[in-house]
């Protein structure tokens, strides 16, 4: 008989009260306390009703029920925006420092004061779009990022990053570097 008395509170014990292992749920938490019971009901009346049950959980934190709805949307809500960045991630992942590994000429002070100097800069600024000039100058002349470039011309730093490249292979063909 006590058998069932003893499961039957422990049945009630899990419908009335949600046991979490802090150590599991929080990697680096370093409290002494082991284990958070959490429940709706007042805490004096879970320790007097459970108290056989909560021995096994000693030492733990009470917690309201709210604390677990609010912890499981942060979860939720992470998930959420590692699946967002997942897939606003570029497909390839562009730095700034991708034109200069392509085209390492460019990043020579050699070609930019050749390109600065040269008598021939308004007809090769002439061959290039008005994109292609503006997001050259604003990355070699004021060093802006691609990201700042596209937030700037609303694009992605991809669509800066090629505007770039077209106009570098443009300009290297227009000086013969090709």
């Amino acid at each position: 008989m006590s058998n069932n008395v003893i499961s039957a509170l422990e049945e009630q014990f899990r419908k009335d009260c949600t046991v979490i292992d802090l150590r599991y749920e929080y990697p680096n938490f370093i409290g002494i306390e082991r284990y958070a019971v959490i429940s709706d009901l007042d805490q004096g009346y879970i320790e007097e009703v459970y108290s056989s049950e909560l021995v096994a959980y000693k030492p733990y934190i009470f917690m309201t029920r709210a604390f677990l709805d609010i912890r499981r949307d942060f979860i939720n809500n992470n998930k959420k925006y590692e699946m967002r960045s997942l897939r606003s991630e570029s497909v390839f992942n562009f730095e700034d420092s991708e034109t200069e590994a392509h085209h390492s000429e460019v990043a020579t002070p050699d070609f930019v004061d050749k390109w600065v100097q040269s008598n021939e800069l308004r007809e090769a600024l002439m061959i290039l779009t008005e994109n292609e000039k503006d997001r050259i100058v604003a990355k070699y002349i004021n060093g802006m990022t691609l990201e700042k470039i596209g937030n700037e011309c609303d694009c992605s730093p991809a669509a800066v990053f090629y505007s770039i490249d077209k106009a570098i292979k443009k300009l290297k063909k227009f000086y013969g570097l090709t």
